[in-house]
């Protein structure tokens, strides 16, 4: 049966123009079953407030519309997940309208939409950007539960450790296990070892493992946190041997 919902969407009309921040409220239809991306899709038709006003279209991210590129991820009562993947019911607060936002730690590009270039840099950082394609298999069998990553930026807004520090965060040290394992990645397995022992790298890590609550593909992130603690451990006495 079909039911009304409260909606209460953060908006802003660009990057840099700060004063049009607001909270724009609308009443839409759901029924059972509904996802907060169905909500959105619908409120592009007509978007119109719980008092009537016509305003522009909420401007928000989906790419496959079939939770499976993360390109949805926002805040939702101010906790981070993935539109597509969340029910309407399983978020509807008992009193008060659903509250959505952008992610907080990315650049905003408007509305519920934000730039994840960040992610990208953090992979560069750690030297997990392979420049030329993996030799064979795309990753050993063992590690390829570790290359499902979406790029939400679910694990880098949830991390306690990236709001004010240099923290590269728990997707980049993901991908810098995995760039090991491949023979393309192998030779400067050395050098991405020392970027992790550097201010920002694996020791910027508070293990509050909030990565793994909230990683939509259920990667192993702290496991690959852990293995590279351990090779960076063995990479720091082997250094103080050869000295």
């Amino acid at each position: 049966m079909s039911e009304q919902v409260a909606l209460r969407i953060q908006r802003q009309d660009s990057a840099t123009a700060i004063d049009t921040r607001r909270f724009e409220d609308f009443v839409l239809t759901v029924e059972p079953g509904d996802s907060i991306a169905t909500l959105l899709f619908s409120l592009m038709q007509n978007p119109r407030t719980a008092d009537g006003r016509k305003v522009a279209p909420v401007a928000f991210e989906s790419a496959c519309r079939a939770s499976g590129c993360g390109a949805c991820t926002l805040l939702i009562n101010g906790h981070v997940r993935v539109a597509c993947r969340t029910s309407v019911s399983s978020v509807r607060p008992k009193r008060g309208p659903i509250v959505l936002a952008p992610l907080s730690k990315f650049p905003l590009v408007r509305d519920l939409i934000v730039d994840r270039t960040p992610l990208a840099l953090a992979r560069r950082r750690v030297g997990a950007w392979l420049d030329e394609p993996p030799d064979g298999p795309h990753a050993p069998v063992a590690l390829s539960e570790l290359d499902r990553c979406v790029e939400c930026g679910a694990c880098f807004e949830a991390c306690p450790e990236t709001g004010g520090s240099r923290f590269v965060g728990a997707a980049a040290l993901n991908e810098a296990r995995l760039a090991g394992a491949f023979a393309a990645g192998a030779g400067r397995k050395a050098a991405r070892l020392d970027v992790l022992m550097a201010a920002g790298g694996i020791a910027g890590c508070g293990k509050a493992r909030v990565c793994v609550a909230v990683c939509p593909e259920r990667m192993p992130l702290f496991d690959s946190i852990l293995e590279l603690g351990y090779e960076t451990s063995r990479r720091w006495r082997a250094t103080l041997l050869r000295r």
